[in-house]
């Protein structure tokens, strides 16, 4: 029976309790509370419109600098590249809008385009490295790629490729070359890169970087290599090799993309400016995707023609938003 009493009189105690706490929520503190709580609501309300029009605000402003920006472009860069020869290589998942906005940027400068190289995952793939490997020793004979013994495959496939759509050659850029066929036909047949069926080679290149993570598979994303002193992803291996070596064989190489491929371990922008050779030697702008980004492309161009690299852009450790501006640029 005392456990029976203790029972009802801790029950009878609960009952009471939520008998108090509806009698309270619905007696004198009711009235208080949804006053406070529709004040807060309206509060909340008045801040999110607020917020809304900040954000209206700032893309108007946005869109009036875009505007301005790529008003200004075709001015900024007129004649700059008057005579040269630039290659377009697209990365897996590059943006085709980024792509088109530098054949429309270089055209302005005055320079031609002697088309767009459109690299595919499984030339980053693990398991086709060797395939990758073996196809690039086969092709590295005679006048195509004769110092590409050494290296890791990528470095052997990205010498193999340069040499055929760049040259340091001031009177080969714009001709054809019997090289240059063999080797973008056969990287395409292999999967590995689709390009124009008749590609002249060029003085310069311009490597599109996606944003980070983009076109490559989780396998592809996730995997991780010590090659060339990279702990990084193979793609990213593999795209900054090809740089290193498009810079080797021809005049100059500008890597550009958007700010994310600049930010964190899978941007390649951001690779390649971790790379101490390629850094040196091979410039980045990674706000391709806007006009004065495009413009920084032209003119980091016309520095490397002179010799010079740099790092430009809105991310992380930079040589400025743009490089100096070249003669001519009305700048």
């Amino acid at each position: 029976m005392i456990d029976f009493r203790y029972f009802l009189v801790s029950m009878t105690g609960v009952f009471l309790a939520l008998a108090v706490g509806v009698a309270l929520g619905a007696g004198p503190f009711r009235g208080d509370l949804d006053q406070e709580l529709r004040s807060d609501l309206r509060q909340v309300g008045r801040e999110k419109d607020d917020l809304r029009g900040r954000i209206s605000q700032l893309q108007q402003v946005d869109r009036y600098r875009d505007t301005f920006a790529k008003d200004l472009a075709p001015n900024l860069v007129r004649g700059q590249l008057t005579g040269q020869d630039v290659v377009l290589v697209a990365l897996p998942g590059a943006d085709t809008a980024v792509v088109k906005d530098v054949e429309g940027i270089v055209a302005a400068a005055g320079g031609g385009v002697t088309g767009t190289v459109q690299v595919r995952p499984k030339w980053a793939d693990p398991s086709e490295r060797q395939f990758l490997e073996d196809l690039a020793g086969r092709l590295a004979t005679g006048r195509v790629a004769p110092a590409t013994a050494a290296g890791s495959a990528y470095e052997q496939a990205g010498s193999v490729l340069a040499r055929a759509l760049v040259t340091d050659d001031d009177g080969a850029p714009g001709r054809g070359d019997a090289a240059t066929a063999t080797v973008v036909g056969a990287f395409g047949e292999g999967g590995l890169v689709d390009a124009p069926a008749s590609l002249a080679r060029a003085s310069f290149a311009v490597v599109v970087a996606p944003p980070a993570t983009a076109g490559a598979s989780p396998r592809v994303r996730d995997a991780v290599v010590n090659e060339a002193a990279m702990a990084d992803t193979p793609a990213n291996a593999a795209w900054v090799a090809l740089a290193r070596s498009l810079d080797d064989a021809g005049q100059g190489v500008v890597m550009a993309g958007e700010t994310s491929a600049a930010e964190g371990e899978q941007g390649v922008l951001a690779s390649l400016r971790e790379d101490s050779r390629a850094s040196a030697d091979v410039s980045s702008v990674d706000v391709a995707d806007l006009p004065s980004g495009q413009v920084a492309i032209v003119w980091a161009l016309v520095e490397q023609r002179r010799g010079g690299a740099g790092h430009y852009g809105a991310v992380g450790t930079t040589d400025g938003a743009l490089p100096k501006a070249p003669e001519g640029s009305g700048a």
